[in-house]
């Protein structure tokens, strides 16, 4: 996977391609417009701005850090003493990339400017667009609803369907008391019918001895 391997191999080897984006650099340096192709404007803007940033601290470790890629002492020189400070307050952005919109004859490679920007001058900015505004419009207030007043025949309704429900609610009870009162009577019953063959028994004369008239 490619994952943080950034930058373009342009074909060429990597002691060639350092080499190749150092004298295109320098070349930027010193004449401050370079023609090449759009591929190699972007590789070497980028190392064009970070030798920049570089030369804007002016001391002796940037120096020498910057002397590692700048071979030609006056572009060093240059980069130092008129480059470098006319960037003083400008957060980066330094180059500029302008599309010719021409390709190369040979292989068709798309052409392109690389160019440092004046001291005054503004980088691409990115174009905004307006927001889509909304026009208001004022709606008139809803009037506000008004309570009806409620009728005699409603209110007669509700009544008697309270009713209704008291009077559904009434015959429920009863059953419930009247279901303990039946299971004590029949449980009277046995009771009762003992009681009346005792009785019975107790009317009923005693058999006359068997024996002559």
């Amino acid at each position: 996977m490619r994952h943080r391997r950034d930058g373009r191999k342009l074909g060429r080897t990597a002691e060639h391609r350092k080499a190749m984006l150092a004298n295109m650099v320098g070349s930027l340096f010193k004449h401050e417009r370079i023609e090449t192709t759009t591929p190699k404007a972007k590789e070497a803007r980028r190392l064009a701005e970070k030798l920049i940033t570089h030369a804007r601290r002016g001391d002796l470790a940037s120096r020498r850090h910057v002397a590692r890629t700048i071979q030609d002492v006056e572009v060093l020189q240059k980069l130092f003493a008129e480059i470098a400070p006319r960037y003083i307050n400008r957060p980066g952005g330094y180059t500029r990339i302008i599309r010719l919109g021409t390709v190369r004859v040979g292989d068709g490679g798309s052409k392109s400017i690389l160019e440092l920007l004046k001291k005054d001058e503004e980088g691409r900015t990115k174009k905004k667009t307006p927001r889509k505004t909304y026009h208001k419009i004022d709606m008139p207030a809803a009037p506000a609803a008004k309570e009806k007043p409620v009728k005699a025949a409603e209110a007669a309704a509700e009544g008697s369907a309270d009713a209704a429900a008291a009077e559904a609610a009434a015959p429920a009870e009863g059953a419930q008391t009247e279901a303990p009162k039946a299971e004590a009577a029949h449980a009277a019953k046995p009771k009762a019918h003992k009681a009346e063959g005792e009785k019975k028994a107790k009317a009923k004369p005693a058999d006359k001895p068997k024996g002559k008239k």
